[in-house]
Formats: structure tokens, sequence, C-alpha cells
């Protein structure tokens, strides 16, 4: 009888441990789809349904396996959110950096033209003065776009400046393709004229898209969207070379292609938000909400969501101590250390860049193969060049985020200065004919190892080192510079040629290369998994011991929901 009623009491224990478990397991479910956790839950449904759609009092099929548990169900629809953010950030950034393909195809254009404009069997051949200036003149005017391209940012915006930079770039190809075919002069005339709008439109479009990508990314995936610049302007090497491989003896057909796929990414960045940095600079607060939301992957998503509520602060904050800090002109900003100090760094890097001869390689490409001893077909090496480019540039988004800034670029330098000066050797005593392939994987060596570090890394972190105050202009600033030493490198290599000997003239790009290598060790400092908050606080001498980074926090929250299940 005792026995009996023992199993009695215990069965009814175990049935008020049910009952409270279930009635738990209720809260938690209500809890869960409350009005004020619904962020908890909307992304992983963002790319199905509307704002207007979103029922959250509506039970849907897939939803009854997760509200069984619902710990599980936030730690899985949280990590859904961040997913659908990842995506958002890596499709805007694509969207805003087809704008840079034109500049890529600007800077390859002359190296697939120049053997047909200046062929003795073309009865209207530039001479090798006139043809210099065709491949050197859009450098000459890249400065100017360099400049006007910090005013265009901050005055109508990165999504607007974009939009105008793929406007002048249709205009300059549709200027080429359908230049006179009877009158040298005119013709001439209309290619240079091109050649200067395009010229403007390299120097404009570097830093709206490696700005705009740097805005809308968090810590950890700034590295491989602010390289998509760089990737971009690999791709439209490729694309140029790759036209002129197919089509070698019709510039005007080469650059109508070209305006088409302008054209094109035109018609793609209606659908790119402005970037929330600089919405929140014009005290558009609720348009900076609405482009944050649908960047971190919650679309139209009305209510609260205390992710973006936090960063949307941030940027307030910002753009308010800035403004406490008094409407300074550029000149007086730049006796302050957050600001002279990261611009003198970069512009000495892209110094290194450019007179390490990177640029002269994309530009007189097949010339210089042709120098350098390269025994197969000019135009099949340039776009071996492209694909090498390309690769490279891939490698280096992931890189960024692995190895950092300066490991990569002290490999760059020390590949590039080897191989250099494996060129000039190459140049003064020609290989037999058994190893004629040497001088075209020196070349192509050159122009891998610097995609990974010199050619890449300056555009990257010209995105990461200026405060928000000064970002575009002194961008602006520094892609003027870069460009005009630019010019000086590309208009100046074919008068080194004939003065010093092509061996002579590797000799002296190899010599650069190994002080820019010096100069990445004891100058350029590593950005790696800094927030653009931190960096600043670096140059301005502060500690930022105390204050967590955004990648800081977010290792936080990851590791919040991991604990919670």
């Amino acid at each position: 009888m005792v026995n009996g009623t023992k199993t009695t009491q215990q069965r009814q224990a175990e049935e008020d441990r049910a009952d409270l478990a279930s009635t738990v397991e209720e809260e938690e479910r209500e809890q869960l789809t409350a009005p004020s956790n619904l962020h908890y839950i909307q992304p992983s449904f963002i790319s199905l349904i509307s704002e207007k759609q979103w029922k959250p009092d509506v039970e849907r099929a897939q939803d009854v396996p997760v509200y069984g548990r619902t710990t599980m169900a936030t730690t899985i629809l949280t990590q859904e959110a961040h997913t659908n953010g990842a995506r958002m950030q890596l499709i805007m950034s694509i969207l805003a950096n087809l704008t840079v393909l034109s500049s890529g195809m600007g800077l390859g254009y002359s190296a697939i033209t120049l053997h047909a404009l200046t062929s003795e069997d073309n009865p209207m051949r530039m001479n090798s003065s006139q043809a210099s200036w065709f491949a050197s003149i859009s450098s000459f005017a890249c400065p100017l776009g360099g400049l006007v391209s910090g005013y265009l940012l901050d005055r109508i915006g990165r999504k607007k400046t974009l939009m105008l930079i793929n406007v002048l770039s249709i205009v300059s190809w549709a200027l080429i393709a359908v230049c006179s075919t009877t009158n040298f002069d005119l013709m001439y005339t209309q290619i240079l004229i091109a050649r200067v709008i395009i010229g403007i439109v390299i120097g404009l479009v570097s830093a709206p898209a490696s700005i705009y990508s740097a805005e809308i990314a968090t810590p950890k995936m700034r590295g491989r969207l602010t390289v998509l610049t760089s990737l971009s302007i690999a791709v439209g090497i490729l694309l140029i070379y790759s036209m002129g491989y197919a089509v070698p003896d019709d510039f005007r057909l080469v650059a109508g292609l070209a305006a088409g796929i302008c054209v094109l990414s035109l018609a793609l960045l209606l659908f790119m938000p402005e970037s929330p940095a600089w919405l929140m600079s014009k005290d558009r607060e609720e348009e900076a909400e609405r482009s944050l939301k649908k960047i971190r992957g919650y679309g139209a998503y009305s209510q609260r969501i205390p992710e973006v509520e936090k960063e949307l602060m941030r940027m307030r904050d910002n753009v308010l101590a800035q403004r406490r800090a008094g409407q300074e002109s550029f000149l007086r900003l730049l006796k302050q250390p957050q600001v002279y100090k990261p611009l003198g760094i970069i512009i000495g890097f892209f110094g290194f860049q450019q007179f390490s001869g990177i640029f002269v390689i994309v530009v007189y490409a097949a010339k210089v193969s042709s120098e350098a001893s390269v025994s197969m077909d000019p135009f099949l090496c340039t776009v071996l060049i492209g694909i090498t480019r390309v690769v490279a540039t891939m490698l280096v988004a992931y890189i960024l985020d692995t190895l950092g800034r300066k490991p990569p670029s002290i490999f760059s330098g020390v590949g590039m200065l080897v191989c250099m000066f494996g060129l000039a050797l190459c140049s003064y005593f020609p290989p037999i004919e058994s190893l004629n392939w040497i001088p075209t994987v020196l070349i192509l060596t050159y122009i891998f190892t610097s995609t990974l570090g010199f050619l890449t890394m300056p555009f990257s972190m010209l995105a990461e080192l200026f405060p928000q105050a000064v970002r575009g202009p002194a961008s602006g600033v520094t892609v003027f510079f870069t460009y005009l030493m630019s010019f000086c490198t590309i208009k100046l290599y074919p008068t080194m040629v004939e003065l010093l000997g092509s061996a002579n003239v590797f000799l002296i790009y190899g010599a650069v290369s190994l002080l820019g290598v010096l100069y990445v060790i004891y100058i350029v400092p590593e950005t790696k998994g800094k927030s653009l908050q931190e960096i600043e606080d670096y140059f301005r001498g502060m500690s930022h011991g105390s204050t967590p980074s955004q990648e800081v926090e977010e290792d936080e929250v990851s590791n919040l929901s991991s604990e919670s299940v």
C-alpha cells in the first residue's frame, strides 16, 4: 500500500514537472514572437516576403520545428541575420565596384590598340610622340578627377557620384567608337578627348567605390570588400585585353563593347542604397536607417532593431563630434595628426607603387613583353597578364583578413624586386631557345606578386585611414598625387628606354621595389581587425584599450548566442 502511494506521488510529481515545462516553453515562445524581439526572427524570411506580408502572429509550417526549442531558434535565426547582412554587404559592394570596370578598361586600352594605331600598314597611323600622348594623357587627366571626387562625394553622395562616373564613361567610349575613319586629325582629336574623359573617370572612381564599401562593411568584412575595387580594375583590364585579343584590328568595336558594359553598370546602380554614414552626415536619419537595414539584411522591416539602432547611434555620435569640433576647412584640418599622418603615409605608399613600374606594365603590356624578349604572341601575353592579376586580386580578398596588410605587401615588394632584376638579366643576356620561357614567367610572376601587395593594398587602405570628416577630400588629394605620379612614369617610360635601355629601366624599378619594402616595414601601420574609429585614434595618439571595437562586440554577441544553447 505504501509502495502504491509512493508510485502515485511520483507520477503526480512528474505530471507537475511536465505542466511546468510546458508553461515555460509557451512563455518563451510568446517572448520570442513579441514585437520587441522580432529582430531575431524576421531576417530569416526577408528574401521571401515584404514588410506588409510579414505577420508575426501567424505561424508558418516551417516555423513549427524551430519553436519547439526556443533558445536554439534564437541562435539559428540570429546567425541567419548575420548571413543575410554579409550577403547584402557583398552584393552592394559589387554593384558599386562595377563602375570601376571602366577604369580598368581605360588603363588597359592603349596596350591592345597601340600596335594597330602605330602599324606601318595603317594609313592613319600615329607616330611615336602621338602614341605616347595617347597612352599617357589619361593619366594626365586623372589628378583632376581625383580632386573633383572629394567634392562630389561630400556634396551629392556616394551613389550619385558613381552614377555620374558611368555617364562620363559611356560618353568617352562612345566617342572612340564613332571617331572619324577618313580624317586623321579629327580622329586623333576625338580619341584624345575621349582619353582625357576616361582619365577623369579613372581619377574619380577609385575613391567612391572603396569608401562606399568601407562605410557599409563591418570590421570583419571590410578588408575583403575594399579590395573589390582592385579586383574590379583587374577584371576591367582582363576584359579589355580579351576583347583586344579577339578583335585585334578594330579598336572602335572594342570601345563600343566597353560602352555597353558601362550602360549595364549604370542600370544596376539604381538598386544600390546610399551610404548610411553619408546620409547621417546630412541629417537624413530616417533614410540612413532604411539604408542600413537593407544593407544589414533586414530589407523594409520597420520595427526597431537594437543592432541597427546601436550602429546608427555610433554614426550619429561621430557626426555630432565632428560638428562640435567646428566646421573647419580641409587645410586647417590638415594640421591634425589623424589627418596629415595617414595622408603622408598613403601618398608615400602610392609613390612606391607607381615608381616600381606597376602601371607601366599595364599600359605598355605588349611593348614591355617584346622588350623583355618574350617569345609568345604579345596579345596572348597581355591576356595572361590580365588573368594573373584577377587571380591574384581574388587571393588578396582572403589574405587581407587573415594575414593583414603588411605581410602581403612585404612579400609583394620582394617578389617584384626579384622579377625586375631577373628581367634585366634577360635583357643583358638573352636566354637560349630552350629557356625562352623565362621572361614570360618573370613578367607573370611580377604581375602576381605586385597584385598581392603594392598594387592593391594602397587602394584598400585608402578607405580605412582617413576620418569621416575628411574622407572625401583627403581621398581626392591622394588620388590626385597618385595619378600625377602615374602620368610621369607612363609618359617617361619610352624616353627612359631610349636613353637608358630596357635592362636599366628594369633595374630602377627593382630598386624602387626594395625601398618600398623598407617603407612598408617601418612606416605603414597594420589596420587588420581595427574599426575605423580605432584607426583614427591610433593616428591621434589615443589608447583604445577600454573601448571595444565593433568586431569585438560582434564576437561577444556571437559567443553569448553560443552559450545560450
